[in-house]
């Protein structure tokens, strides 16, 4: 949809981003709408300030909107995976003192707050479900392993880190994904939907490749027609950003990645930057009955 399009009676117009990492999009580029959906990929490297950060643009944004903000993790913000950050922390950031409290304090800065007496609806999904304003999401952070984590031996703590799991744990996890939704939010996309890579894992490639989830893909391919989402949004690969309606799975999907991709973050000398003349993914949905 248009940002300037009138809003209709029966829909909820949402709001879409991700893979925003500390980069200050200005909130001007929002339009007002039903949700803010955020897919994952808050931070640069998952630092609690970066963390602290990007929840408190997020709240910023979200009196915007009429039922607040939905997000999930990406693979970045790496403390917010609660199975994997204990024991990887004092490798991936040592000048951090990690504790359950302070993972849990991290976790919820995502979460509903009350500030200076202002309550602000904010959810965060961890491979789990929700009904907000009488839609069905399900949200789920998880991440395919890259060429690097591969080579990794299973004992590696670092293998993991950042909710990345292997295919066998990723076929098990997404299929916990419930029938019946009306928005499917991961941070990975599904193999072959929205997800060319010119740099994936560090490595620059001579052709894109695909690095999108089989596991997902396959257990979207799995569900009988009445039992798959209508909208399935993610980000993760920032080379692919775009809206692809496929027709034989019956789903919108949408990849909202909002700042440049890898090959371009090394130009930029190590930091990334938002994409040019980026604007937030508009998309109303019609509650069913």
């Amino acid at each position: 949809m248009s940002a300037d399009a009138p809003r209709t009676l029966g829909w909820l117009r949402l709001v879409i981003i991700s893979d925003t990492h500390n980069v200050d999009i200005p909130i001007s580029l929002f339009p007002e709408g039903d949700l803010l959906i955020h897919a994952g990929d808050h931070t640069k490297n998952g630092l609690l300030a970066e963390l602290t950060d990007a929840a408190t643009w997020l709240r910023s944004l979200a009196a915007r909107f009429t039922y607040g903000v939905v997000a999930i993790a990406g693979n970045h913000d790496k403390p917010l995976d609660v199975e994997t950050w204990l024991q990887v922390a004092f490798l991936s950031h040592p000048e951090e003192q990690w504790s359950s409290e302070l993972m849990t304090t991290a976790q919820n800065l995502f979460k509903d707050n009350e500030i200076d007496g202002l309550y602000t609806p904010m959810r965060l999904l961890q491979h789990s479900a929700e009904e907000i304003a009488g839609l069905k999401f399900f949200g789920s952070p998880y991440i395919g392993l890259t060429p690097r984590r591969q080579a990794m031996t299973q004992d590696n703590p670092l293998r993991y880190e950042g909710f990345a799991r292997d295919p066998q744990r990723l076929m098990e996890l997404y299929a916990d994904i419930p029938s019946g939704l009306d928005v499917l939010i991961t941070h990975s996309p599904p193999l072959g939907i929205l997800d060319s890579s010119v740099q994936y894992g560090g490595v620059l490639r001579e052709k894109p490749i695909a690095i999108g989830s089989v596991a997902l893909r396959e257990r979207l391919r799995g569900m009988l027609p009445d039992e798959r989402p209508r909208l399935h949004i993610f980000g993760h690969e920032h080379d692919a950003r775009g809206v692809f309606w496929d027709e034989e799975l019956g789903i919108l999907f949408v990849n909202a990645a909002a700042v440049n991709g890898d090959q371009s973050v090394i130009k930029q000398g190590g930091d990334y930057v938002m994409k040019e003349c980026f604007r937030p993914w508009v998309i109303d949905i019609r509650v069913t009955p």
